[in-house]
């Protein structure tokens, strides 16, 4: 498998475990480091280290009843070292928590992955969704 096709199983792993709330996969995905960071669509919400992350994710799978994500134009770029990768995607979901589903469309995600160990973890994230979405 190639390094790109790696990082996309990563991203992609991501995704599931959002959607199943498996808090064991998340936590295999992210790094355990102080750095680890990740920004969502709210004010207030960056999470910054692997403590906060963690507990913040522990948070969002408790109401979470499903999170259906499609990725569209995933672009890889990877460093010369094939050690650090970063992306950007559109994305459409549909996310229903506490009983309320939100929709989104053309949402823009993006992230750094690092290789540690033979394995690919997403050191940081962010999501933004446009006005027009």
């Amino acid at each position: 498998m190639s390094a790109k096709d790696e990082v996309r199983s990563t991203i992609e792993q991501f995704f599931h475990a959002m959607d199943t709330q498996n808090l064991e996969l998340m936590q295999q995905l992210i790094p355990r480091s102080e750095t680890t960071t990740h920004i969502g669509t709210d004010e207030g919400e960056i999470w910054q280290g692997w403590e906060v992350l963690n507990e913040a994710t522990k948070e969002q799978f408790q109401g979470l009843e499903y999170y259906r994500a499609t990725i569209k134009e995933l672009t890889i770029n990877l460093s010369e070292s094939k050690t650090v990768a970063w992306y950007f995607h559109h994305l459409d979901a549909e996310i229903k928590s506490n009983g309320n589903i939100t929709r989104w469309r053309g949402a823009r995600f993006t992230g750094v992955l690092e290789k540690k160990n033979d394995r690919w973890l997403l050191s940081q994230t962010h999501v933004s969704i446009p006005e027009s979405a």
